[in-house]
């Protein structure tokens, strides 16, 4: 079984369940649990990822469900959570990123610890988004960051941005769920590798997705936050990685991720 996954109290995810409903979802005896053929999809009260810095609710625990209690039930190869995204540049986009915190957890989870993500369905939902997407919006991968960190099951983010306007078009909110849907439903596989290096908006790892599924990335600005445990994160928590692919690093950071990586079996490409 796959699981998706989205917030009541995002507007997109607002947007968007009745649309996974009028595609198949039928409400099951367990509220805001619905399933359509193989796939569950889980609405979630809370927001998925808490709205203020630093300010972590103390409720529930663990926040916002217990998604390893419910991948357990459902059996569950990894959670695709469907939801908005927020950027100050305004700019209509489609995204998507795994999830956690290379230093302070700003936005939910723990300090220091990255989430177990799902490279190759994330890769096929991915592509799929260049299709045929609504015009003016840019398509990109973003670098790990956020919330959730601590569940077993693999998740990562799809997103729709950057504003409420985005939010609440019924159309855009139909294109991303139509390429969720149809990527959950692709069994192509390639190698996966981390990033290193570039921007938030990850240009380079962008750009090999047809090449490579993209696991764990860490941004320029996360370098220096780097230890043997995350690179040992990235590793485990990318199910697999064979490569690592580095944009752009110069100098002390290219310096310290290739000493990192010689402690690896992961090949730079």
């Amino acid at each position: 079984m796959k699981g998706i996954t989205l917030s009541l109290s995002d507007p997109a995810g607002e947007t968007m369940l009745p649309i996974f409903i009028e595609k198949g979802f039928k409400e099951t005896p367990t509220p805001n649990i619905y399933q359509h053929n193989d796939t569950i999809l889980i609405a979630a009260q809370p927001l998925i990822v808490p709205e203020e810095p630093y300010k972590m609710p103390k409720t529930p625990r663990p926040y916002p469900l217990d998604y390893n209690l419910l991948a357990e039930k459902y059996e569950l190869e990894y959670i695709a959570v469907a939801s908005r995204h927020w950027a100050q540049s305004g700019k209509p986009s489609l995204t998507a990123h795994p999830t956690g915190n290379f230093g302070k957890a700003m936005y939910g989870g723990r300090h220091r610890e990255l989430q177990y993500t799902a490279p190759n369905p994330m890769r096929n939902i991915y592509n799929r988004l260049y299709d045929a997407p609504p015009e003016g919006f840019q398509i990109s991968l973003e670098a790990t960051h956020h919330s959730p960190t601590e569940f077993n099951v693999p998740m990562f983010f799809v997103e729709v941005g950057s504003r409420e306007e985005q939010w609440q078009d019924s159309e855009v909110c139909e294109y991303l769920v139509n390429c969720i849907l149809a990527g959950m439903e692709e069994t192509g596989s390639k190698p996966v590798a981390i990033g290193f290096g570039g921007g938030h908006y990850c240009p380079k790892f962008s750009a090999k997705m047809n090449d490579y599924a993209m696991g764990h990335m860490a941004a320029r600005y996360a370098i220096d936050l780097l230890t043997d445990d995350l690179v040992s994160q990235m590793i485990e928590k990318s199910q697999g990685p064979e490569f690592a692919l580095i944009d752009g690093l110069k100098g002390r950071q290219k310096r310290k991720v290739e000493s990192l990586l010689e402690k690896t079996d992961l090949e730079i490409a």
